[in-house]
């Protein structure tokens, strides 16, 4: 019996390729950072073999749970058509294979954006001197919500992150404020959850799991996100794309398993409190040990 089967890998998970992108430096501090690659215009937003499944998800949301998923301040009607038309021109220019469902009229037109893409969509507004959260269309929250959120600054957004003001809340503002049109940048985090379900607002459970639970009861979340600033109205457009996969997938990536092992030891705790793993951290790590195999 190999490693992965005694850790108790259940077989024929597929690894998705996003696993090779993440960043789980194992050295610190700084523990945070923006992590920004350069992006371009016909990989900015993504669509794979879920859109139909998410797109209903996300019309689903909208009409059942409106006000927790959508929220807009007044003055954000003319970003949210510019967000509209880039998004349209987007799928029009890359993916014109794609079956185009106009959305109800009379929506506020982020929203109608929101419904035609696997992204999340939130609009970064300047007062101030400092960047807010005026909009969104926040289908897949990852342990925050909407309302909690809404006409804050960046910096406050990120408050209850552990390090942020510290290592990142500057740097963040002033990328914001520097951003051109035209460029587009990308980044990935991670966080770890109890249930596959895409609308997850709340903070997981703390009840402790044992090692050969992992691979089916924990899933590995990303966000995938772009900032891009939008030339007419001058916000920054902050997209959100959800990736998920349960532990298990690990087990075809073991040197992903050892990187995520060594930054889940290394980091302080109030990190890995933050990336949902308290209650299960020492199991987490034990496990993706045994995938990983020997070093």
């Amino acid at each position: 019996m190999g490693a992965a089967e005694g850790a108790g890998t259940v077989a024929g998970v597929a690894a998705p390729a996003w696993f090779d992108e993440l960043a789980l430096p194992a050295e610190g501090p700084p523990w945070l950072s923006m992590g920004l690659a350069r992006g371009d215009d016909a990989g900015w937003l993504t669509v794979d073999e879920r859109r139909d499944e998410e797109l209903a998800e996300r019309h689903r949301l909208l009409a059942e749970r409106h006000d927790e998923v959508f929220a807009a301040l007044p003055g954000t009607e003319a970003a949210g058509a510019e967000t509209l038309a880039l998004v349209s021109e987007w799928l029009a220019e890359h993916r014109p294979d794609l079956a185009s469902i106009a959305p109800p009229g009379g929506l506020h037109p982020l929203e109608a954006a929101g419904r035609l893409v696997q992204e999340d969509l939130c609009l970064m507004v300047e007062r101030g001197g400092r960047y807010h959260l005026d909009a969104a269309c926040l289908c897949f929250p990852s342990h925050w919500r909407l309302a909690d959120k809404l006409g804050h600054r960046a910096a406050d957004i990120h408050g209850p992150v552990p390090h942020y003001a510290d290592e990142l809340a500057e740097k963040v503002d002033r990328y914001l404020a520097r951003l051109r049109p035209g460029v587009i940048g990308v980044r990935r985090n991670w966080t770890v959850h109890d249930s596959p379900a895409l609308f997850a607002p709340d903070r997981p459970t703390t009840t402790p799991i044992g090692v050969v639970d992992v691979p089916t009861a924990l899933w590995l979340r990303s966000e995938r996100q772009t900032l891009r600033r939008l030339p007419g109205s001058g916000a920054v457009l902050f997209t959100i794309r959800v990736q998920q996969a349960p532990f298990a997938a690990l087990a075809e990536r073991p040197a992903v398993a050892a990187r995520l092992a060594a930054r889940i030891e290394a980091q302080p705790p109030e990190l890995t409190e933050m990336n949902g793993l308290a209650a299960h951290r020492d199991q987490v790590v034990g496990w993706l040990g045994l995938v990983a195999g020997p070093t």
